[in-house]
């Protein structure tokens, strides 16, 4: 819609003197102002770019008193306006409020407003239009289960007290908050934190002209506590996990350190298409929110041994170590949980992966592994290439499977040459497996298989 605005202005003569912005702000002030329009060009005035506020509003106001020290009655209202911080990705909408004007001051009273995912925002505040470093702020906010947190890497919904103080230069936004919901991916920085700042230089300046400088203001800073006893979920890494969490959000908006821990509730970590059941963990927070320490332990049984991988270092850089009871290598080790079978079962082709496999794991994860890769994009859990086998009439093969369940696995092989066989696996207990199999030979067949570890 149009902006429309109108003010009337009247100053007494501005005296004797050689300091102009003194007399100008110290000489009798008589305005009246009438605005309904948008509240992007007002609230510019506030200069505080850490948010940004639009949306429609309403002013009808009278000033009196001097430009330091203004003496104004009138009333403003809100409807339907949106506010936004683009560093942490909070965006309230549908923002109503109804201000009267009173002195210096500008109080806020039912404000209101909603975020994704059905949060709220409620409360009232207060803004000093006369203050010592431009206009103050003092909003004392109620929010419910609202988005306040919504980065690639981090999503948090809260509720609790938030309060938004300011002297006009900078200002803190705190609270002591519970965590009903949130999201944080390891190894993923945020977008923000690529963002570079682009240093400008005027060219070709008149030498009787400075360049211009622009003004800046202190830092928003974060203070704020966030308690959960569940619905934490972090992913990446392999991990689908729930933890509970105990932190403290410190520092500017922009460059924020997350501070204390998380601690598992429940959660499985993928390897190699195999899931293991999270046993223990803890992920701590010492200032960097997108690089914090690990210690988790992760089991399955695995072919009749209790297999576990115990996750260190940090998002992103983290360190992978196994260990199984009974104590076997850790080629070994790694052969069954890569293909369910001894080290001495399997094929050159896959002794070549199991290689890259442990040097991959060696070099901190940076080593190539193509089969691998491969089996990661297109989402199975195995993938094999399998020696020609001149008994059956199969050319060199492709196997790939699937776990439905944490029992049943699915491997579907072919030579691409008219050879294809469906094997199915169901193991009935740590020592125990049912193997079915069906072929394009007319072989079908069903085993049992057993086995033990001395």
């Amino acid at each position: 819609g149009a902006t429309i605005g109108r003010i009337q202005a009247r100053m007494a003569p501005l005296g004797g003197g050689s300091d102009l912005l003194a007399r100008l702000t110290n000489a009798p002030l008589d305005a009246r102002l009438t605005y309904d329009g948008e509240i992007g060009p007002l609230w510019q005035l506030a200069r505080i770019d850490a948010f940004a506020l639009s949306g429609p509003v309403a002013v009808n106001a009278q000033a009196m008193g001097t430009l330091a020290n203004p003496q104004i009655r009138g009333t403003l209202r809100a409807r339907g306006a949106r506010f936004e911080s683009f560093n942490t990705g909070t965006v309230v909408t549908n923002v109503n409020a109804v201000g009267r004007f009173d002195g210096s001051r500008l109080q806020l009273r039912n404000v209101t407003g909603a975020t994704e995912g059905g949060g709220t925002v409620a409360g009232e505040g207060d803004f000093d239009l006369a203050a010592a470093n431009g206009f103050g702020m003092d909003l004392r906010l109620r929010a419910t289960n609202a988005l306040l947190i919504e980065r690639d890497d981090l999503t948090a919904s809260v509720t609790g007290p938030v309060r938004l103080l300011s002297d006009g230069n900078g200002g803190t936004i705190s609270g002591n908050l519970v965590l009903n919901s949130g999201r944080f991916r390891l190894g993923n920085a945020t977008a923000a934190e690529a963002l570079s700042v682009i240093n400008v230089v005027e060219l070709n300046l008149p030498a009787d002209r400075a360049p211009n400088r622009v003004a800046t203001s202190a830092p928003w800073e974060l203070n704020v506590a966030v308690r959960g006893r569940n619905g934490f979920i972090v992913t990446g890494l392999g991990l689908e996990s729930e933890w509970r969490t105990d932190v403290r959000v410190r520092g500017p908006v922009n460059d924020f350190s997350i501070i204390g821990t998380a601690n598992l509730v429940r959660g499985d970590y993928n390897f190699a298409g195999r899931r293991f059941e999270l046993r223990q963990g803890q992920i701590r927070f010492t200032g960097d929110a997108t690089d914090p320490v690990l210690d988790i332990e992760a089991v399955d049984d695995i072919s009749g041994i209790d297999a576990t991988i115990r996750i260190g270092g940090t998002g992103q850089r983290p360190e992978i170590s196994f260990s199984s009871v009974p104590a076997l290598p850790e080629d070994e080790l790694l052969s069954r949980i890569l293909f369910g079978s001894s080290v001495t079962d399997i094929s050159v082709t896959e002794a070549a992966q199991l290689g890259l496999a442990l040097a991959s794991l060696r070099s901190g994860g940076d080593g190539i592994d193509p089969i691998n890769a491969i089996r990661r994009a297109t989402g199975l859990d195995r993938l094999r290439i399998l020696p020609a086998n001149t008994e059956i009439g199969a050319g060199t093969s492709i196997a790939a499977g699937k776990y439905l369940t944490r029992r049943i696995y699915v491997e579907v092989i072919t030579d691409g040459q008219g050879y294809s066989a469906t094997r199915v696996e169901y193991q009935v207990t740590r020592w125990l497996s049912v193997l079915a199999a069906i072929s394009t030979l007319n072989d079908e067949s069903i085993n049992l298989r057993v086995e033990h570890d001395y």
